[in-house]
């Protein structure tokens, strides 16, 4: 049976195929929760994935908030409290999550919609969620070694950076345009005791495009390797 990933970024609903690729719906975008927009999103996943005898067998979801705690320190009932040591005022529409990242051997915490969350246990029970974030730290250590990944998400960005395919460090950080990214790259390139090679950069098209422009105007970056993908590249890496 084919199996398919249920995609939330805190605005829009993506399904996809997980073998091919293909989108099983058009993105739906949730300005505003109410029966009617629960209604709706049942019947997308009725009528273009499970009549059509497919199984969502995964949902990864995007947050704008998102930090590592060490297994050693960690409370799971701090877990606000570690959160608002970054976030300070945090959404009330949002409930605290934490999910263990037993590579590096950390608690990865980070905020999701309550809504959504009820959503799926309502609907979609049983089928595991995951933070994007957290899976990309996942599928990262195992295949990188010592790149800096900038992850471009809606309102914020992770910005990753690997030592000897180990995690140095873990920033998920707000924006407003790519040259606010690209100038706090700037000021942590510098703490890395190994010299950065290649950057890889996962954002819009307009957002690569403009990555790529800057890169070449800035002295400091003008000598990385830069690699951009795209947000569907994205997806399937997490897939």
């Amino acid at each position: 049976m084919s199996t398919a990933l249920l995609f939330f970024n805190e605005k829009k609903i993506l399904i996809k195929d997980k073998s091919s690729g293909v989108n099983l719906i058009e993105s739906f975008r949730v300005d505003r929760y109410n029966k009617f927009v629960e209604d709706r999103i049942n019947h997308l996943i009725q009528s273009s994935v499970i009549q059509k005898g497919i199984d969502i067998d995964q949902i990864i979801v995007d947050a704008s908030e998102g930090i590592l705690v060490p297994n050693e320190i960690y409370n799971p009932s701090r877990k606000e409290a570690y959160l608002k040591l970054n976030y300070i005022d945090l959404d009330a529409d949002k409930g605290i999550i934490d999910e263990k990242l037993e590579s590096i051997n950390a608690y990865f915490i980070s905020t999701r919609l309550n809504w959504f969350t009820s959503f799926c246990e309502k609907n979609l029970p049983q089928i595991p969620i995951s933070n994007s974030s957290k899976r990309y730290l996942e599928k990262a250590l195992k295949e990188s070694k010592n790149d800096v990944h900038i992850v471009l998400k809606q309102n914020s960005f992770d910005l990753i950076k690997l030592q000897n395919q180990k995690l140095h460090s873990f920033n998920t950080i707000e924006y407003n345009t790519v040259t606010d990214v690209i100038y706090f790259l700037i000021a942590h390139l510098h703490k890395l005791p190994i010299k950065a090679k290649s950057i890889v950069l996962y954002g819009t098209e307009k957002q690569g495009a403009e990555a790529t422009l800057l890169f070449s105007k800035v002295e400091t970056l003008s000598k990385l390797e830069l690699n951009t993908f795209s947000e569907i590249e994205l997806i399937n890496f997490l897939a």
